[in-house]
């Protein structure tokens, strides 16, 4: 395929949705409203009152007919993200402000676009990545209350007629549900992040999607010729025609990569010499338990609870919070379902709570030390996952941040002060619900043996656990070098923390980064690891290689790492044993091979 003779330009964006995209550019106008400022008379407050109640009943039928379209077309469980949007429609707080600015005396497009743009910015300037994500519904619905109030119209991805990847500045869960595969072959944005709607539902529809990009929508033109790479998260416009040759055989590699991997979706995690592995996902809001079945993942080994917590103003009620993991336990069925308990503080703090001032966050009031504090927080939220396992059988607690027995200890008695309340007024409950502690501080590490005693599982956090144990903050650039999850020290305490609980007869799980990289998968596997809880997208690669190794060579690996020295040595060993045994795996997920 020819090219026309341009410059090639690459943008480095995050990989939202994996695969390869070739072809040309349509460019999705959706030009941002942005309304000066219009005061109206007094007599024309009650008149403009009626124009925004009918702009929100418009958009509210608007949002009812794309729910229905998806309910048909995906499913209920993807139908819901509707439900999240309507809501926002209904919001007291959007809605009365907006009111309120209108009965003084401002238009209701200005009223309500000050009201929303306000939210919008303190979403923004939030340190959460599920927040930032949450900022494009409330675009999505801003943008359609004011098109009913001045009457415009924007151009749609159902208007693409011919196969192209689609650039905007920001893709909506109402652009993303209409997505056509056989005409849009991919699309990238400058804003959006992965944990987004229209992340997830690209997702589910295998579209390979690059969101944050750097001005891409201005730099891009309508009928450019460009590349996605949707694993590396780049976007490449007007390619070389060696770049374009390289990437038309990586297109071809990845497609035969996912057909392999796709074979063994319902095989069991099993060793070459028949040791079972269990092998779940991680999973940040229920939508995302849509595709286990698909990835062939055995259960959610980490369900994260913040987002109930960190996207409103006020504390979720206990029904709130039954009816959300209840949604999650009926898509999970009898699949093992680990419920973390709200993990909070640090670099997540809901407007919520009113926390105080921290120089020192990470070190400070988060996870289950906030639940000192705030008692009725836990209770709560303990009540709620009691009352949700009554609906599934393998429903299951983990608490984070686990310092000591004590704290564990404390936990359990919350659990039973709930259970107790529950059998006062009747209601049913999962009464062998297990009971778990998160593995992520060094104390907990070195004390593993007593808190298993404690405890039905154990789970191990190698974010946190490396970060604490090597002093290092993960996020700041400066000392980015010392996180080294091939430390022998985290090596050894992970070993040590096993060891520990198979003594108590306490089986143990990762949840942690470390159980989603490749180059760990036969260490885990000979240090006596039980269950892998990986991110979604890993699940099948992971699987794959636990069924090609044998448990007896993953013993040797062990024998031989623990007697590296340093991380850099461990590392290149485990890549030399990789590039041996499994080259025809070695995709961008393993080793990068996006073109120079």
């Amino acid at each position: 395929m020819k090219i026309e003779p341009m410059t090639e330009t690459r943008i480095k964006g995050v990989a939202a949705s994996p695969g390869i995209a070739i072809g040309r550019i349509k460019i999705l106008d959706k030009r941002m409203i942005s309304i000066e400022h219009q005061e109206i008379s007094p007599d024309e407050i009650e008149q403009e009152i009626e124009r925004f109640k009918k702009a929100l009943d418009d958009s509210k039928k608007d949002l009812t007919t794309i729910r229905d379209h998806t309910a048909s077309q995906m499913g209920e469980e993807h139908a819901s993200i509707f439900d999240a949007l309507l809501l926002m429609l209904e919001d007291d707080a959007i809605v009365q402000q907006t009111l309120e600015s209108i009965r003084h005396q401002h238009s209701a497009e200005f009223a309500f676009f000050q009201v929303t743009s306000r939210l919008e910015r303190s979403f923004a300037d939030l340190d959460n990545d599920y927040l930032k994500s949450r900022v494009a519904d409330l675009r999505d619905i801003k943008q359609r209350v004011l098109q009913h109030l001045e009457g415009s119209i924007h151009q749609t991805v159902q208007e693409i007629s011919e196969p192209a990847i689609v650039i905007a500045r920001e893709f909506t869960p109402s652009d993303t549900v209409y997505l056509d595969r056989k005409k849009i072959l991919g699309f990238a944005s400058d804003l959006g992040g992965r944990t987004s709607h229209a992340a997830i539902l690209a997702r589910s529809l295998q579209v390979p999607a690059v969101v944050s990009l750097e001005q891409a929508y201005q730099r891009a033109k309508d009928n450019q010729f460009a590349i996605i790479d949707g694993n590396n998260g780049q976007l490449v416009l007007s390619p070389k025609d060696s770049t374009l040759k390289s990437y038309e055989r990586l297109q071809a590699e990845y497609l035969d990569y996912t057909h392999k991997l796709s074979k063994i979706k319902n095989l069991p995690a099993r060793t070459q010499d028949g040791k079972d592995i269990e092998l779940s996902a991680n999973i940040e809001f229920p939508e995302e338990a849509d595709q286990l079945a698909e990835l062939g993942a055995q259960g959610v080994g980490l369900y994260r609870t913040e987002y109930l917590f960190l996207t409103r103003n006020e504390l979720p009620s206990e029904e709130e919070q039954v009816q959300e993991y209840t949604r999650l336990i009926k898509k999970v069925g009898e699949k093992p379902l680990i419920i973390r308990t709200v993990d909070i503080g640090g670099d997540k703090l809901p407007d919520s709570l009113r926390l105080p001032h921290e120089n020192n966050p990470f070190l400070g009031l988060r996870g289950i030390r906030l639940y000192r504090k705030m008692s009725h927080l836990l209770k709560t939220q303990v009540r709620a996952i009691l009352r949700a396992s009554a609906h599934g059988s393998q429903v299951r607690i983990l608490f984070p941040m686990i310092s000591d027995v004590t704290e564990i200890r404390e936990c359990k008695q919350m659990v039973r002060e709930a259970k107790g309340e529950l059998d006062r007024q009747d209601i049913p409950y999962n009464r062998n619900i297990p009971i778990g502690a998160m593995i992520e501080v060094p104390s907990s590490a070195i004390t593993a043996d007593i808190i298993a005693k404690e405890c039905d599982y154990l789970s191990i956090g190698t974010n946190d656990l490396i970060q604490y144990s090597l002093a290092v903050d993960r996020g700041n650039k400066q000392v980015a070098y010392l996180y080294q999850t091939y430390n022998p020290a985290i090596i050894r305490m992970i070993r040590d923390i096993i060891h520990k609980a198979h003594t108590e007869g306490v089986w143990v799980g990762m949840c942690g980064e470390m159980a989603s990289d490749p180059l760990a998968t036969m260490v885990l596997i000979g240090l006596g690891l039980d269950e892998f809880s990986v991110s979604p997208v890993s699940v099948l690669l992971i699987k794959e290689l636990i069924r090609r190794v044998e448990y007896s060579e993953c013993l040797n690996v062990v024998n031989k790492v623990l007697a590296m020295p340093t991380a850099q040595e461990i590392q290149a060993y485990l890549a030399q044993i990789l590039g041996k045994r499994f080259q025809d795996l070695l995709y961008c997920q393993i080793i990068s091979k996006c073109p120079e």
